[in-house]
């Protein structure tokens, strides 16, 4: 399989390279090793406000990382905020035991949903807190159901739970499980975080000349179906953003030739006369997070397809936002957005030009809603700060 998927072929790459790597970093290290354990890219975001806070608070500790996708670890394994990226190595009873004694943790962090019978029950046998963090439960989940308690037991390996909302708390005393604590959700801390960061990038300033616009986020081609109707229809005297949730050549040549206005790439094109050109299509990564700052209208890709991707990095900011009426329940920041008016989800064209337009034309409405984001994000900030408590006082014991 490995030759014909380029994931598996890096992972299976990284697990014959696992231990090279870890024998030269820890044989002879002697600093007390805080090990976080997160499945991929989208947990290492989640678990990053903890790793950068334990840092701050004790630079003297070897911060260990390790991912199970190679999504994560190709784009993270020379993160600077730590002291060693690494794969994790497959979970089996040898693999287990060399590892820990290898690496000798002081501190193991699982991040969402990492359960690992032998790393587990490992870290228990030697006493080594276990914390799970940012974690959500539903009710079907494996652990819930009449042939769980395999499942259960791993639950009771942690020596604390934090649970990202009082639902998952629940459902976890339910089935005997008492030492949970609601810490809330983390990566609202770190969107925060990066918007006091965000500086100025000058190539948008110069296309945007000072006007409104939309943002399109993370999109795939379902959700340019959509969109570049209403782009050509005009009907909206703003300018747009188009990032997309991956850099296909080919693909972004179809979008900007359906686009009828005028159209530039970020990268790669003349600089000459970018104000007068209506849509730009970014063409490089790492930078949607900040071109959220100021825009006026958000649209989140990815609801048509597999998931929608990141909207509190947009909510952040305070836009209108705006996604696919499909695939987002599971995610329950977005549902909160819905629930608090400050998004709506979205089925046509017809329903975007709808809800845009409306909202173009009540400008108070729109302060509003940019309000209604402010709070949102304050009020569900300070996981970080409560998860953190707990290792303060888990180091000091």
């Amino acid at each position: 399989m490995s030759k014909f998927h380029p994931k598996a072929k890096l992972w299976n790459q990284g697990q014959m390279e696992v231990w090279q790597g870890l024998e030269k970093t820890f044989a002879h290290q002697g600093q007390s090793v805080a090990w976080f354990h997160t499945a991929s890219l989208g947990e290492f975001e989640q678990g990053r406000p903890i790793i950068e806070a334990y840092k701050k608070q004790f630079p003297s500790h070897f911060i260990l990382v390790t991912f199970f996708s190679p999504s994560g670890y190709e784009v993270r394994k020379n993160f600077s905020g730590v002291d060693f990226v690494s794969y994790l190595p497959m979970d089996g009873a040898r693999a287990s035991q060399r590892f820990l004694d290898l690496v000798k943790p002081s501190l193991a962090i699982f991040v969402k949903y990492e359960f690992w019978h032998f790393y587990l029950t490992g870290l228990a046998k030697r006493q080594i807190p276990l914390l799970l963090v940012s974690a959500i439960f539903r009710p079907k989940q494996v652990f819930f159901a009449w042939y769980g308690g395999f499942y259960r037991k791993l639950l009771k390996q942690f020596n604390r739970l934090f649970v990202q909302d009082a639902a998952s708390k629940d459902l976890l005393e339910s089935i005997g499980i008492s030492h949970v604590q609601v810490a809330g959700d983390t990566r609202f801390d770190r969107v925060y975080a990066q918007s006091k960061q965000v500086g100025s990038w000058d190539f948008l300033d110069e296309f945007l000349d000072g006007q409104a616009f939309a943002v399109l986020g993370s999109v795939w081609q379902a959700d340019m179906d959509r969109i570049i109707p209403l782009i050509n229809k005009q009907s909206l005297p703003i300018k747009w953003v188009i990032v997309p949730h991956e850099i296909h050549e080919a693909e972004l040549e179809q979008w900007k030739r359906a686009i009828t206005l005028p159209s530039v790439y970020s990268k790669g094109s003349s600089t000459e006369d970018l104000a007068n050109h209506q849509v730009v299509v970014v063409n490089e990564v790492g930078r949607l997070s900040s071109i959220y700052q100021g825009a006026d209208f958000a649209f989140i890709g990815g609801a048509y397809g597999a998931g929608l991707h990141n909207t509190l990095e947009a909510a952040v900011f305070g836009p209108v936002i705006a996604f696919g009426d499909q695939n987002y329940l599971k995610f329950r920041e977005a549902c909160a957005l819905l629930e608090e008016g400050i998004a709506q989800t979205i089925s046509t064209t017809e329903d975007l030009e709808k809800y845009w337009l409306g909202l173009w034309e009540n400008p108070d409405q729109r302060a509003q809603i940019k309000a209604k984001s402010e709070a949102f994000i304050a009020k569900n900030m300070g996981a970080t700060d409560a998860i953190m408590h707990i290792l303060t006082n888990l180091q000091h014991d």
